[in-house]
């Protein structure tokens, strides 16, 4: 009996270790499930990170970036199976670097909307005045969290176990996902972060080029950058333009770019060519010092600065101009290429109207002709023509409009308009060569033609002939006319451009509508100094015209005649040296002078940018 109830004791002492051995086997499974379960997840969480920030949709469209993914978590696996690991010294500094990246990423992101990449890391560099106040700022909150997610990762890497995976297969998982993903720019965040730091380690900031306002690379949202012809020719009034289907001032023009779109209510800022060029080119306001204007980029500087998938602009600018017509120098120091009427001639000239009696804007378009019948890379080229400008540049045998008389005179005006319009024509037959070849050049390719003139002409109106004399519209309502083709333009910014065919605009749209052609307007290099710009993208659907001063006298061009004033949505404000007070001037319809009482926002608006009138006096809204 004793005997029986010994071996039933030992059946259940041996059943119960049995089951205890089983329960601790059950236990370290579901231990060692949970361990892998961490590592699956350490190993996972840039490619989720990117999912996150990209969306699941940018995957669909380009296929590619998924390899990123798949290089991201092969790497994080072999950072799982370093043997380092199992210290603590390593195992911190991995911990706060991915917390600190995690972290930097998401803060970047919930700002800008953009993954961070050395894009951000060279603009970050570029604008340390202005990243710095905004990471002092936000340290009470970046910096705890940074450790939080760092202490986090470092539980993970105690805990987690690597998946089962070979390292010699996990390195080829690793290389072959970059590989397929392309650009490191286009990887995860750990990715990125590596590249920028080689791109800081290994790029040295300019500050100054040839004199010029040096700018970091500018990395475009875009994956090619568009082909961009911009004309500026001289004294053309939008009156006289070729503004719609079958004009009679430019058929070359017309037949070139059909489907060409209008600004109907386009204006200069100044009648003096001078003061719209630095307009045109600055995107700013002229009522800065020269200083000021001559640190502010210009649109050469930002197409230099300008890449897309490392393509860059090859940047030419041919003109009939003399030399010195923009203010800025140094273009060479940027340009692929520079020609101007001195160039041409081969000597110095002191006068624009030696070069319109050359006729250059033809060996302008033979330019063309030679050097765009073969393009390999990106062109931004501006071309500037002068046959428009007195005493009108054409050939007396072609002249469609007759009479005509270059002679000025107050009874020969009507005369002297036929010249400036046979100019019109002559200069036209040398932009259709240049287009001509421009366009067959770009097929295939995303491309845009931008045309303007610096300001307007009088024959005679407000008792006026030529330009510089006022702000009336027929001295500052310019020819803005935009095509585009090959892709350049998403369907919402066409539809917008063709919905502000009507708006009033101004020059100082042109540089907001080109950094939005590039993919430049959220960029951080160039935040604070783009939402200062008073102008706005032609590529989005315009509001009300804001309150801008237009003027002929700056520091940078001290006028002959006092003449300045306000410009606003549908109406205008303008003074000249004899006048008493301001005059108001109505915009809607054919420009007419109104009782100063429809312009009293304008006058009270001038206290800001004129306190005394072109006559000198305080003006009485101002106080003294």
């Amino acid at each position: 009996m004793y005997t029986r109830l010994l071996n039933a004791r030992r059946q259940r002492d041996d059943d119960h270790s049995a089951l205890e051995l089983h329960d601790s086997r059950e236990s370290g499974v579901t231990l060692n499930r949970l361990r892998l379960g961490i590592g699956i997840l350490f190993a996972s969480q840039f490619a989720a990170l990117d999912i996150a920030i990209r969306g699941p949709g940018a995957y669909l469209s380009e296929p590619r970036l998924a390899g990123g993914l798949l290089a991201s978590w092969a790497l994080l696996v072999l950072i799982l199976k370093s043997r380092h690991l199992r210290h603590a010294g390593p195992r911190a500094i991995v911990s706060l670097a991915f917390g600190g990246l995690l972290v930097a990423a998401l803060a970047y992101f919930r700002y800008y909307h953009a993954p961070l990449d050395a894009q951000a890391a060279l603009a970050a560099r570029h604008a340390w005045a202005d990243v710095r106040p905004m990471l002092r700022q936000g340290t009470p909150v970046l910096l705890p969290s940074v450790l939080l997610v760092a202490a986090l990762e470092y539980a993970a890497l105690i805990w987690a176990d690597p998946p089962k995976v070979e390292r010699v297969l996990v390195i080829i998982l690793a290389l072959g996902g970059c590989v397929v993903t392309g650009s490191p720019r286009d990887g995860t965040s750990e990715i990125r972060s590596a590249h920028a730091t080689w791109v800081l380690l290994r790029t040295h900031e300019v500050r100054t080029v040839g004199g010029r306002p040096a700018l970091p690379d500018l990395e475009s949202t875009r994956n090619e950058l568009p082909n961009v012809l911009l004309v500026i020719t001289e004294s053309v009034r939008a009156s006289d333009a070729c503004q719609s289907r079958g004009c009679t001032t430019g058929p070359e023009l017309d037949r070139l770019l059909p489907d060409r779109v209008t600004m109907a209510q386009s204006r200069s800022l100044a009648s003096y060519t001078a003061i719209a060029l630095s307009a045109l080119a600055t995107g700013q306001t002229q009522l800065k010092s020269r200083s000021d204007l001559a640190k502010a980029p210009d649109l050469f500087d930002l197409a230099h600065a300008v890449r897309a998938r490392g393509a860059r602009y090859s940047i030419r600018y041919w003109s009939s101009q003399l030399a010195g017509v923009f203010e800025r120098g140094e273009l060479n120091a940027i340009a692929k290429q520079v020609i101007t009427a001195e160039t041409l001639l081969g000597h110095p000239l002191s006068d624009i109207e030696d070069a319109v009696a050359a006729v250059l804007d033809r060996r302008v378009a033979d330019h063309c002709e030679r050097n765009l019948r073969q393009v390999s890379e990106p062109q931004f080229l501006v071309v500037h023509l002068s046959g428009t400008h007195a005493p009108y540049a054409f050939d007396a045998e072609r002249a469609s409009f007759q009479p005509w008389q270059r002679q000025v005179t107050w009874s020969g005006l009507n005369e002297l308009h036929h010249a400036y319009l046979n100019a019109l024509i002559e200069q036209d037959r040398s932009l259709g060569r240049c287009l001509d070849v421009y366009m067959k050049a770009v097929a295939g390719h995303p491309w845009i033609v931008i045309y303007t003139s610096d300001h307007g002409e009088s024959f005679g109106e407000h008792s006026a002939i030529h330009h510089g004399q006022n702000l009336y519209d027929e001295q500052i309502q310019v020819p803005l006319i935009i095509a585009h083709g090959g892709g350049a333009l998403s369907t919402a910014q066409a539809d917008a451009l063709r919905v502000n065919a009507d708006a009033s605009v101004t020059h100082l749209d042109l540089l907001p509508t080109l950094l939005d052609l590039w993919g430049l307007r959220e960029h951080i290099a160039l935040q604070t100094w783009a939402a200062s710009l008073p102008g706005r993208s032609l590529f989005e659907t315009l509001g009300p015209l804001g309150i801008l001063p237009i003027t002929n006298c700056t520091e940078l061009f001290p006028c002959p005649i006092n003449t300045w004033g306000l410009l606003a949505e549908g109406k205008k404000l303008t003074a000249q040296s004899w006048d008493g007070n301001w005059r108001c001037l109505s915009l809607l319809g054919k420009e007419r002078e109104r009782d100063l009482g429809l312009c009293a926002d304008l006058v009270q608006a001038a206290c800001k940018f004129y306190p005394r009138l072109p006559n000198g006096k305080l003006v009485q809204a101002c106080g003294k």
